[in-house]
Formats: structure tokens, C-alpha cells, sequence
């Protein structure tokens, strides 16, 4: 499961990493997995549809400002699902705290499925490693649902490197290529964590560059201030067709049918390097599994429809539904991954 297992990194781990005494073994390493998964597994075993449920509209809490990609495709993802449900998922958006916010409400609600989350990996995987405290234990306090959407990034550079062939960019890294920078949508996000994973396996010395949003970081290289982003797909496409940047790979397992000619960060040869943002729903621990049931069946349909996968994708996520159980190993190991990632590249929130 843990995607950090390929031998150059384990090289690079040893070389930055407390004494080795203070890593996992093999076996602690699946120890651990089987562990933060067996935490969330309570809550995901098979269950018979709820009766009568649900009765009331449902309220489903996005932890962020609306208007960006994570509002978009829940207020799709929710349409679609209240209409299997015959009753309205009604959204609410509560940022603040990276995503803590609104995800530390629905750690605290009622646990009896009228209060859902659209968990997104910041506040359930990334921010437990990159804060001192969380008002809530994300491994603890919910019960998944299912998996959603996951959005692979794009690698663009800026105009003045747009000669180079993603292959050459990479080789450059250790050498003139050392002392770029890379912007990001703010500290400790996924595309700071994406840049930060690359430069160490590069060996690169890039300097890391917030900004607030995605936007102003786009724009950012586009004018030649920064080097380079990982940008959402979406919003990176106007600026690559009008060669304001140039696409050097993109994050995922595969390449986007978007940018069909664009490697994986894997296929340079890194092949273990994949981040992407995802989003799915939790409800509160103890939640009935009935309920929880419910939910899963129709929420994967929804994302199964033809219809949303399209409506989806044009936002520039991939619809991934599964089970719950298949879920909740999901989200430990990706807590596991991302917690190695901000220890060796020490990153950190201000």
C-alpha cells in the first residue's frame, strides 16, 4: 500500500531520516497499515439498507469556501446522490483551519447519517503531520463511506523553460536546474507537499513559494515570477494552449485523457511519485452500519452514472467509487505516506 517503497527512496529516507532504529520495519510497516486501517474498519462491514432512512433533508459539510473544485463536485456528486435517496442533500460550506473546520463539526455531530462529510485528503490524511493539534482524530472520530473523486495535477513551468523535454527538465534538477522555484496554493497543501516530494527526490534545491490559491500561483508562473506549479488540470489547460506554460508530466497512476501526450511524473522514472487530491465522504463514528450502507449503494451508483463521471471529469476529477472497507484502508494509507513525506521534507505550517 505505502507508494514511498521504491529503492531510491528508501536510499533517500536513510539519508535524511532520524537514526534508523526510529523506522519501521517491513513489518512494522504493515503493522501500522493494518493498524490505521483497523481503526476505521469498526464502521465499515456490510450491512442491510436502512429502513425509513432518510426521512429529513441530509446535511453534507464541505470544509472549504464555495466556488472552488471541491464545492463544484460535491454539489454534483450530492445532486445525484439525494436523487437515489428521494431527499435533498443540502451543502454547506465551512472553511477555515485548512479544512479543520468544517471536519472537526461533523467529528462532533450527531452520529445518526444527517450530517456527512466531503472529506478532502488535507484534513484526513496531510494536517494531523503538519499540526501540532487537531480538535479531532481523523483515524478515530468518523466512519468512511466511500472514496469519490481523486484530481491528478499537472507539472507546469514557466515560459523561459518551455525548450525542455520533460525528461531533460528532471535530469537539469540536480544541476542548473537546482535553485528553481515552485509555487503552491499555501503551506502544507498538496501542491506544496507535490513539489516538496519531487525536489527531494530530485535532489533539487527549489524554493518553495505560497501563495494564497491556486489562482495566484498559476498566474504566478504564467508571468515567469516562479518557475514552476502543480496545478489542477482545469485551470492549467487555457494557459497551456496558449503556451503561457508549458506541461512537463502530470501526477496520477495514468496520464489524462486530457493531455494525452504528457508523461506521469512515474514514467521520468520516478515510479513511485503520485499525489493526487481526493475527496469522499465520512460520516461520525458510530454511525449505524445500515445507514452507512445506505449511503455507500448510493453514492456509488451515482458515481457509476455516465451522466456525472462526464460532469465530473470537465472539473477535472475522476470519479472513484468504492466500498467503505475498501475506503477506509484507503485513507490510512495515504496518512501513512503523506506522514513520511512532511517528516524527511520538513514541512510545516506557519
Amino acid at each position: 500500500m505505502n507508494r514511498l517503497e521504491s529503492r531510491e527512496t528508501r536510499i533517500l529516507l536513510a539519508r535524511l531520516a532520524p537514526p534508523a532504529t526510529s523506522w519501521p520495519t517491513r513489518h512494522g510497516r504493515r503493522a501500522l497499515l493494518a493498524a490505521a486501517a483497523g481503526l476505521l474498519v469498526p464502521w465499515a462491514v456490510h450491512a442491510q439498507p436502512a429502513t425509513g432512512y432518510p426521512a429529513r433533508p441530509i446535511r453534507l459539510i464541505v470544509p472549504f469556501e464555495p466556488g472552488g473544485s471541491t464545492d463544484i463536485t460535491a454539489r454534483m456528486v450530492a445532486n445525484e446522490v439525494g436523487k437515489r435517496l428521494n431527499q435533498a442533500i443540502v451543502v454547506e460550506n465551512m472553511g477555515g483551519s485548512g479544512g479543520g473546520r468544517g471536519t472537526d463539526v461533523v467529528a462532533k455531530a450527531k452520529p445518526d447519517g444527517y450530517t456527512l462529510l466531503w472529506a478532502n485528503v488535507a484534513p484526513i490524511a496531510i494536517n494531523a503531520h503538519l499540526y501540532k493539534k487537531l480538535p479531532y482524530d481523523p483515524a478515530k472520530d468518523f466512519a468512511p463511506i466511500t472514496l469519490a473523486t481523486v484530481f491528478p495535477n499537472v507539472l507546469v513551468v514557466k515560459p523561459a523553460l518551455k525548450n525542455d523535454t520533460p525528461q531533460t527538465f528532471l535530469m537539469k534538477a540536480k544541476t542548473e536546474y537546482k535553485d528553481l522555484s515552485f509555487a503552491s496554493a499555501g503551506n502544507g497543501s498538496t501542491t506544496h507537499l507535490a513539489g516538496e516530494w519531487l525536489k527531494l527526490l530530485t535532489g533539487a534545491n527549489w524554493l518553495h513559494v505560497p501563495y494564497k490559491g491556486g489562482g495566484p500561483a498559476l498566474l504566478a508562473v504564467a508571468s515567469g515570477q516562479v518557475d514552476m506549479y502543480f496545478s489542477a488540470i482545469p485551470s492549467a489547460m487555457p494557459f497551456i494552449k496558449a503556451g503561457q506554460v508549458r506541461a512537463m508530466a502530470t501526477t496520477g497512476k495514468t496520464r489524462d485523457a486530457s493531455l494525452p501526450d504528457v508523461p506521469t511524473v512515474a514514467e521520468l522514472g520516478l515510479r513511485d511519485y503520485e499525489v493526487v487530491n481526493w475527496n469522499g465522504l465520512l460520516a461520525p463514528a458510530n454511525t449505524p452500519p445500515a445507514i452507512l450502507q445506505t449511503l455507500n449503494n448510493a453514492t456509488v451508483a451515482a458515481l457509476s452514472s455516465t451522466q456525472l463521471k462526464a460532469q465530473l471529469y470537465a472539473q477535472g476529477a475522476v470519479a472513484s467509487p468504492m466500498t467503505a472497507t475498501a475506503f477506509s484502508a484507503f485513507i490510512a494509507a495515504e496518512s501513512v505516506k503523506w506522514a513520511r513525506v512532511v517528516k524527511v521534507s520538513n514541512a510545516h505550517v506557519d
